[in-house]
């Protein structure tokens, strides 16, 4: 599943949408052009079938990710990823 978020600037605020339901439309929505340049996107079905599995999957990675981490330089590139180990405190 890759991520490509917007950045909120980009989002108008419309009525009670937040912007997490903008983001999962756009990853998991159908769009069809309506002309000038403009989109309709609707989740459907389909969209809403792979969002739920997708979801299934983050919550069965969820435990294992608290004892994860990640180095990367720059906030780019992924240098390591690997798990922590809890060790005893000595006295």
């Amino acid at each position: 599943m890759g991520l490509n978020l917007l950045q909120p600037n980009n989002v108008q605020h419309i009525s009670s949408v937040e912007h997490l339901q903008v983001e999962l439309l756009m990853l998991y929505g159908e769009s069809c052009d309506i002309g000038e340049g403009k989109h309709y996107t609707s989740l459907t079905g389909r969209g809403l079938k792979r969002l739920v599995q997708d979801m299934q999957y983050i919550q069965q990675h969820l435990k294992a990710l608290r004892s994860t981490y990640l180095i990367d330089a720059d906030g780019e590139t992924v240098l390591t990823v690997g798990h922590k180990h809890n060790h005893p405190k000595t006295l």
